[in-house]
């Protein structure tokens, strides 16, 4: 592996400790001479796992789209839920449960190809029902975005459906079909993309004058201010389509692609981006003023918590603006790692997900200030799979897993 992608991924996944990160990857700058701002790297990595620049870019068109998740209304034939799912089907009658995400894999003896897997975001019960052909069962109706779609929607030939809270979670049931999972597939429409004001390497350059279907994957690396990554990536085709000298002139072409990102990002997460190219937060909280959707942004650059020794330390929360999950993460994040950061624990183990994470090296105390914030915004949420606690209650129980001794206050 190239020494840039090396560090990068050492950095992001918290494998180099402050000395390591301050001596080779921090102070790297990726730079040129140029009147506009470098703010990407598009970086390939190669059959050997080397990694290549193929190309530095001032700007990108189509980086962020409008969102509007697709949802669509399935059906759980002949379902035998358990935990949480069968408490939100008991209660469909009441209220409309929200489950977060859910993950379905079907079990087909008679095809052993992958591509049966489906995960379910923002899965709402609608409604609960007994299946007409086994009493026993219940037929569970539900609106959820549908992500992930397989290249070929043809419905396989089984009879059961596992169903799981979410992928590395816990068990709630099985069922034996879903209907209006399957059918024609439907187009997913896509802005398209242009590499603006890009200079390009070697390997791209060969690109531009050789024909090529197929489309060369690349990482979308996103700088700073200063000309260092911001701790953000994104996965991209290059499958070119037309090169023109630059709008914004010298020796810099503009390069539309086919395909482009295969999820854009959302136009509310911009500000999140904007701030983390000026540079690192200096102060907590400066991802407050964003909606949900830029806090998940927000997220993305955020570094993870881990590796210093705080044993006996007391950390304070400010849960003044923990409203939603991902204020929830950033808040806890900073009181344990200071402005820009984020909690390094699996977040899944709230679903269920065994493998626990990254933990603090000992004992921390941690004072969550206006705990009550968090507490009655997520009281309605529950990624528990038994169904017992709620969202606030398996963070506390996820924080004191990690050895982190929380206060309410």
């Amino acid at each position: 592996m190239g020494e840039a992608g090396e560090l990068y991924r050492s950095w992001r996944y918290g494998e180099l400790d402050e000395a390591e990160r301050g001596e080779r990857y921090e102070d790297r700058v990726w730079t040129w001479e140029r009147a506009h701002p470098l703010r990407f790297l598009l970086v390939g990595e190669e059959w050997d796992g080397e990694q290549t620049v193929w190309a530095r870019c001032a700007d990108i068109q189509g980086l962020f789209a409008e969102e509007e998740p697709r949802r669509e209304r399935l059906t759980l034939t002949g379902c035998l839920p358990e935990g949480r799912l069968r408490k939100a089907v008991d209660g469909a009658a009441r209220e409309r449960d929200r489950l977060g995400d859910l993950a379905l894999s079907v079990d087909d003896e008679h095809d052993d190809r992958s591509g049966h897997d489906w995960e379910l975001a923002d899965v709402v019960v609608l409604d609960g029902r007994p299946n007409a052909g086994d009493a026993s069962r219940v037929d569970v109706v539900i609106e959820a975005e549908v992500r992930d779609w397989p290249g070929s929607r043809t419905e396989p030939r089984s009879d059961r459906v596992r169903i799981f809270n979410g992928w590395g979670g816990g068990w709630l049931g099985e069922c034996r079909r879903v209907e209006g999972l399957y059918g024609p597939e439907r187009p997913v429409a896509r802005p398209a993309v242009t590499l603006v004001g890009c200079e390009p390497g070697e390997l791209l350059l060969r690109r531009l004058t050789t024909r090529r279907e197929a489309g060369d994957p690349v990482e979308l690396f996103v700088l700073d201010r200063t000309g260092r990554v911001a701790g953000i990536e994104e996965h991209l085709f290059l499958h070119v389509r037309e090169a023109r000298p630059s709008v914004l002139g010298g020796a810099l072409v503009d390069i539309r692609i086919d395909g482009g990102f295969s999820k854009p990002r959302p136009y509310a997460g911009r500000p999140a981006w904007d701030a983390w190219y000026e540079g690192a937060p200096s102060t907590p909280n400066e991802w407050a003023g964003l909606d949900t959707r830029g806090r998940t942004e927000w997220l993305r650059f955020a570094k993870p918590v881990g590796g210093e020794d705080r044993v006996g330390d007391t950390c304070h929360l400010d849960g003044r603006f923990a409203t939603d999950i991902p204020g929830v993460q950033l808040a806890v994040g900073e009181a344990l790692g200071g402005p820009g950061a984020h909690f390094a624990q699996c977040w899944g183990a709230l679903r269920g997900c065994p493998c626990g994470g990254n933990r603090l090296p000992g004992p921390v105390t941690l004072i969550w200030h206006d705990a009550h914030v968090a507490r009655e915004a997520l009281a309605s949420v529950s990624a528990d799979a038994e169904g017992e606690l709620t969202y606030f209650e398996s963070v506390l129980w996820l924080l004191g897993h990690s050895g982190i001794t929380v206060e309410t206050a």
